[in-house]
């Protein structure tokens, strides 16, 4: 596991990951971006009615307005404005949902766009050609801590399924297919990471690292546009090189 104060792992556990919650979360509603745009639509009456009720208000006395305060401290304090509602997807950086996840509290449904099936595809097809960078400078880093993130979820999921004995006669459990998602999820994850990084991408790392030793004895070969496009293991290990 990486060290709790690595400033590299720090900044790596920044990516943004979908969640859905498993329960109505109270007083996190500003997390969903949308919640804001549907509270104030609601909040929106008719000038004849907010007139209305404040000419029942004066006209009640003193009594009337101590009873309409109490109604409105109810209304604000249950309003469902203050919930999270279930299922409801927004994003959260991955430090955030760590405990969040391992509690069930959240269910991670998909990986990041740029780990997704597309990507790993155009990895497989042509991996010397991607930016990996422009994704994600973090890219391997956050990518392994995301899968161990995975599996450890989806071993706790598993154990909070039933037993074998008691389900081997009947469907599968929603927190065995959950299991079984997140293995799945964690375990491309890990493949796609590592036949990237091992395989045509560190052989051209290594070739540009010796292009850079020949530069240093007057070689012409700009390496810059090769560095740029790193990810940060990869430019670590050019960089050790050329040292």
């Amino acid at each position: 596991m990486p060290s709790y104060y690595d400033i590299d792992t720090i900044l790596a556990e920044e990516e943004l990951i979908v969640v859905r919650p498993s329960f109505d979360f109270a007083h996190l509603a500003h997390l969903d971006p949308d919640s804001h745009r549907s509270s104030f639509s609601s909040r929106k009456r008719p000038r004849d009615d907010v007139d209305k009720e404040n000419d029942a208000g004066n006209n009640g006395g003193n009594s009337g307005n101590g009873s309409s305060k109490r109604q409105a401290g109810k209304t604000s304090r249950s309003s469902p404005d203050h919930f999270l509602a279930e299922g409801t997807k927004f994003k959260m950086p991955m430090w955030a949902i760590d405990r969040w996840a391992m509690l069930g509290f959240v269910k991670i449904p998909s990986l990041p766009r740029h780990y997704g099936k597309r990507t790993k595809e155009r990895l497989e097809a042509d991996p010397l050609t991607m930016d990996l960078r422009s994704k994600n400078e973090y890219y391997f880093v956050t990518g392994t801590l995301l899968a161990n993130l995975l599996h450890r979820t989806a071993h706790v999921a598993k154990l909070h399924s039933p037993s074998r004995r008691t389900s081997s006669l009947s469907a599968p459990s929603a927190q065995s297919l959950v299991a079984q998602q997140l293995s799945f999820l964690a375990t491309s994850l890990q493949y796609s990471l590592l036949t990237t990084f091992l395989g045509s991408r560190l052989v051209k790392n290594f070739d540009w690292t010796l292009g850079a030793l020949d530069r240093l004895d007057g070689s012409e070969d700009d390496v810059s546009n090769h560095v740029m496009s790193l990810s940060y293991l990869e430019r670590m290990m050019f960089e050790r090189g050329v040292e």
